[in-house]
């Protein structure tokens, strides 16, 4: 009868919907010295997550962080400052008619805000062609080694 709870357990564990209290159930059945034959392939599983469980690296770990290059910072600072540039101008002479030199400055700030939006696009599509090359790369590897 315990065997038919350890394999209903062993389902939902598979399926990744078992508790934290279920999977220490399955821990302490399978660290026990008289498993039935049927289930001695999991016992050598669930030791072998105990024993590396343990285990500790000797060698430090080095994280490098990924270093921010002032040109993409300086762009989208540039961008934020044109939109509240072009934002400031629209509500300021919403109600007021604009003169000639008014409505050539605000096109000329909505022309450089539209270039900036595409030198900024031009840059996230170099990053999808990157990624995309990844992704066929990774999928290249699994057919590969399948």
């Amino acid at each position: 009868m315990e065997s038919v709870n350890i394999e209903k357990l062993l389902d939902k564990y598979f399926e990744g919907e078992t508790s934290i209290a279920e999977e220490t159930t399955l821990k302490l059945y399978f660290a026990k010295q008289n498993v039935p034959e049927h289930l001695m392939q999991y016992k050598a599983m669930f030791a072998y997550f105990a024993q590396n469980k343990t285990e500790v690296s000797k060698k430090p770990i080095q994280v490098n962080p990924k270093k921010q290059t002032w040109y993409g910072k300086s762009m989208a600072i540039a961008a934020v400052f044109l939109l509240l540039v072009a934002i400031g101008i629209k509500y300021t002479y919403s109600n007021d008619k604009l003169s000639d030199a008014e409505l050539k400055e605000a096109q000329i700030a909505y022309v450089e805000t539209q270039k900036v939006f595409k030198l900024i696009s031009e840059n996230l599509n170099k990053g999808n062609n990157a990624v995309a090359y990844l992704n066929e790369y990774e999928s290249t590897k699994n057919k590969i080694f399948k």
